[in-house]
């Protein structure tokens, strides 16, 4: 007997075009470009903010015209930037019936870069040595995708890693039109380089149909990304919604991939993105793991790993990495267990 084929899901696109973008801003106002539901998967595309002369940028490093991505140079044409954030971000896409107080679960199921290069940069009072470097210097950074690197110099190549540095929810829509830069509650541009193909983010959901953006494209970045950007380009990513409701309260952006749980802390200091961070921590080894605060305080300093994932956002990031192999029961976050 043969068996019935199972039916593929649906994948709606979400194009790059101008009416699908914004420059600088999260815009709670902005009407939403695609209305799905919770379990949908949405392929939306993103593109690098263009520099002033973006093509002549490219052709001067070496890339061909046929190479550029034509919707980079759109961009640069028939998008006002508005600010006062840096970022092009694609959305919103609305969620149906997400409601304050809801969980957005965000899996990152594919990541596909869109353009055979990146530009990479650091600008007068930008990066974590504004003093000694005070002016500008703009690198193209050509993508050898048989490879599977980026030709950095002539022998230096970086693997490509590829993913968005921001993926977010509205702010709270009583806070208006907000800057791209910092990364905050509602997720934003956290830069967290784990945030890949395969990767899960929760966002806690602030307005009604939780208005999801994407953009900040990476081909690569190091944790801290010092000198103020990655390598910035343009990327598809294949997103799969689901919403969880009647879940405790998250306050804060959360992740996983197959091997770690991931927490986070944001602020203008280090030190308190520390502490942010680690309260995060034993929060979550507590809710998830039902360890007690002194244990979970113990285990944070003996098997999770604290690294800096961006210091050029104004809000600094801190990752907390908790390995899932030191656990008998290592599944996924239980949304139910929240605080």
């Amino acid at each position: 007997m043969s068996e019935t084929p199972v039916e593929s899901k649906e994948v709606y696109t979400v194009e790059s075009t101008p009416e699908n973008v914004e420059w600088g801003v999260f815009d709670p106002e902005k009407d939403p470009v695609l209305e799905v539901s919770s379990g949908e998967t949405v392929e939306i595309e993103t593109v690098t903010p263009p520099r002033a002369n973006h093509h002549e940028t490219l052709t001067n490093a070496g890339i061909d015209d046929e190479d550029i991505l034509e919707d980079e140079l759109t961009v640069a044409e028939e998008v006002p930037y508005t600010g006062p954030g840096p970022h092009v971000v694609t959305g919103p896409v609305a969620i149906e019936d997400a409601e304050p107080g809801d969980v957005l679960e965000v899996q990152i199921k594919d990541i596909e870069l869109r353009a055979p290069y990146g530009v990479n940069l650091f600008m007068p009072n930008g990066g974590e040595l504004p003093e000694q470097f005070p002016y500008e210097e703009v690198e193209v950074v050509p993508f050898d995708f048989d490879e599977g690197v980026a030709e950095f110099a002539s022998d230096v190549e970086i693997p490509l890693d590829p993913f968005l540095g921001i993926m977010a929810v509205s702010p709270t829509p009583s806070q208006g039109k907000t800057d791209t830069a910092p990364p905050d509650y509602f997720g934003g541009n956290l830069d967290l380089q784990q945030l890949g193909a395969g990767a899960t983010l929760y966002l806690p959901v602030q307005a009604e149909d939780a208005l999801f953006w994407a953009g900040d494209g990476h081909g690569m970045q190091g944790n801290g990304e010092v000198c103020l950007t990655a390598t910035e380009t343009s990327i598809t990513a294949t997103f799969e919604f689901e919403l969880h409701k009647d879940t405790g309260r998250l306050e804060w952006p959360v992740a996983e991939t197959d091997d770690h749980y991931i927490v986070m802390g944001l602020n203008e200091s280090l030190d308190d993105g520390l502490e942010h961070a680690l309260k995060q921590c034993i929060w979550f080894l507590n809710g998830q793991k039902g360890l007690s605060e002194a244990d979970a305080y113990r285990l944070a300093s003996l098997a999770v790993d604290f690294n800096v994932t961006q210091v050029v956002n104004g809000n600094k990031g801190i990752h907390g990495m908790i390995p899932k192999s030191i656990f008998e029961e290592d599944g996924d976050i239980d949304l139910s267990k929240l605080d």
